[in-house]
């Protein structure tokens, strides 16, 4: 196994860490309780927040396959797969299959869930705000760049680990 060229801080000891301290549980912990959430701002429109977030990935999302967007969200292929044959019954999805392989099927929005797509930033970006309130402009570029860092760090350690 590689090691990454960036010095590493101590930040956690086996003697000292404490699950409510980890930044891992606290980015797990504030996902889930946003996802409730956006559970309820999206009620009316008759998706969950878990619907949502794949049916975003595939919009945002150029050549999406369900391959792809599992790696995104970082769920197992067989929860992605179940979630989308739940927004293709929903008319929210397709699914074209690829021309250059037969194996691979990419995915894309229905008339209907790039309807549904557009609506979703009026009902989402407030509850966002409301997670930063409090937040200087200069603190919320700063949050996302540790936030970045940390992905970046990580993505280094996994392409490192195989």
């Amino acid at each position: 196994m590689k090691t990454t060229s960036l010095p590493i801080s101590e930040f956690y000891t086996p003697d000292s860490y404490r699950l409510q301290g980890s930044v891992v549980y606290l980015m797990v912990r504030n996902k889930s309780i946003y996802q409730r959430l956006a559970d309820a701002r999206l009620a009316d429109l008759g998706i969950t927040a878990s619907q949502m977030s794949v049916l975003m990935m595939v919009a945002h999302t150029e050549g999406a396959t369900i391959s792809s967007i599992s790696h995104l969200l970082g769920s197992n292929a067989a929860a992605t797969v179940r979630m989308i044959h739940k927004l293709e019954s929903m008319d929210l999805i397709k699914k074209i299959p690829s021309k250059k392989d037969g194996r691979v099927i990419h995915l894309s929005l229905t008339l209907a869930g790039k309807k549904l797509a557009k609506l979703i930033p009026f009902r989402l970006c407030g509850l966002l705000n409301q997670s930063l309130a409090g937040f200087s402009p200069k603190e919320f570029e700063q949050f996302k760049d540790f936030l970045s860092r940390i992905e970046k760090n990580n993505l280094t350690s996994l392409q490192e680990a195989f």
